[in-house]
């Protein structure tokens, strides 16, 4: 017996590998681009990732060129069809669009989706102007606990939003990610006493992290319940996502804000310091197109898979922004095992959990898809063999009543 039993691989799970290499070049790109310590730096960054979503216009019109000539295919077969067949019998086919009812529903996800999405992104903006001298960025791989309530807050809302089943091997796995998770968060601790963290940049990140993993439950309602595409869905929380965002710096050009020297002065009127040294031009333009296929990459995997698939991703792309941590030397040898060994746990339980990886033991694989499917594999096959057996046994019945008849009028014609 197997203990253990890997799934078939599709080509759908190309998406993580994907969503591995996008992380990793955004946190290149963080690393070669150069700052200035302004808070410019935040406004520009939350606008080229917000203005991002509108090269979701790109796939939607190459789908919809597509679309078109198999339309165009489909409606010739169909009207050949409706020749040869008598269709004039007075008959009117009534067609309801599912969709057309629900419109109003769908816009009002897509809206609350968008406020999440907007208050997810400019929310260190807030924090920064309130705590502009306790608030300083810091890597992904510098805070570890994050990833504690990005993988909590997924679990929890696919279980209360999205009402995903909850079984042994999900608990096992759960339990496990959890205690490995919270040596992640003693290491933030010492960094925090050491000065290396700050408080508001945390509590940002928190509050972040949860925002968006309501947009992501929500999001995936829209694509199982509505049938939006991740492309459409892109499009509209951009189209208002950037709508809301032009609102919100419209108060900034009349508020004057600190620079990197503590001299008062509008935003908009530093933007040029950003682009002072050339390479960072090129640096923008990659995080612009970059963004687009980190989010477009999200919410593939949300809509191919599910919320919790994404928890998963999310630990691969920490372990994406450790290698590069360590390529650039911003971590000692001791640190980077330590955490290379916690991560390499925490994938491979988040592969039990989403059922890539099954453990045939102590019941674990139970309540598996594959062992499910299995059961009722076997029920069918049960149920064939079953009504075959019922069809012999009256072929039989039958076949004795005519031998019992033959054997009769065999002994009447003797007897005459």
């Amino acid at each position: 017996m197997r203990y253990i039993i890997f799934s078939k691989i599709n080509k759908n799970y190309l998406l993580f590998f994907t969503y591995l290499i996008v992380s990793i070049i955004d946190e290149i790109c963080n690393r070669y681009g150069k700052t200035t310590g302004d808070i410019i730096e935040i406004f520009h960054n939350n606008y080229i990732y917000s203005i991002s979503d509108f090269l979701s216009i790109i796939p939607i019109i190459i789908i919809k060129i597509r679309s078109k000539d198999i339309s165009k295919n489909k409606l010739i077969k169909e009207n050949t069809k409706e020749n040869n067949q008598d269709s004039n019998f007075g008959i009117k086919y009534i067609y309801l669009d599912a969709n057309a009812k629900n419109k109003k529903k769908r816009r009002k996800r897509i809206i609350i989706i968008s406020i999440f999405d907007f208050f997810a992104i400019n929310i260190n903006i807030i924090f920064k102007v309130i705590f502009y001298k306790y608030y300083f960025l810091v890597h992904r791989e510098g805070l570890n606990s994050i990833i504690l309530f990005s993988i909590i807050s997924n679990y929890v809302l696919s279980i209360l939003i999205l009402h995903s089943p909850f079984y042994r091997h999900h608990l096992v796995s759960m339990i496990i990610n959890l205690l490995f998770l919270t040596i992640l968060i003693v290491l933030d601790i010492i960094n925090i006493v050491n000065g290396n963290i700050s408080y508001p940049y945390i509590i940002v990140e928190i509050i972040t992290v949860i925002l968006y993993s309501f947009e992501d439950a929500f999001a995936k309602i829209l694509f199982s319940i509505d049938s939006i595409s991740p492309y459409n869905y892109l499009l509209y929380r951009g189209i208002l996502v950037n709508s809301f965002t032009l609102i919100f710096s419209i108060v900034f050009i009349f508020v004057e804000l600190p620079d990197e020297k503590g001299e008062n002065s509008c935003i908009f009127s530093r933007f040029w310091k950003l682009y002072e040294d050339k390479l960072n031009i090129l640096i923008y333009l990659i995080k612009f197109f970059n963004d687009f296929l980190i989010n477009l990459n999200i919410f593939l995997i949300i809509d191919k898979f599910s919320l919790i698939h994404f928890a998963m991703a999310s630990i691969i792309q920490n372990f994406g922004s450790l290698l590069i941590s360590i390529i650039f030397e911003e971590i000692t040898i001791g640190n980077f095992f330590l955490k290379f060994g916690i991560y390499f746990i925490l994938i491979i339980f988040a592969l039990v959990y989403n059922e890539f990886i099954i453990l045939n033991f102590c019941g674990l694989e139970r309540y598996t898809q594959l062992f499910l499917q299995k059961e009722a594999n076997n029920d069918i096959q049960q149920t064939i063999v079953n009504n075959n057996d019922d069809f012999f046994s009256e072929d039989d019945n039958i076949k004795q009543c005519e031998m019992v008849n033959n054997k009769e009028n065999l002994g009447n014609d003797i007897i005459e």
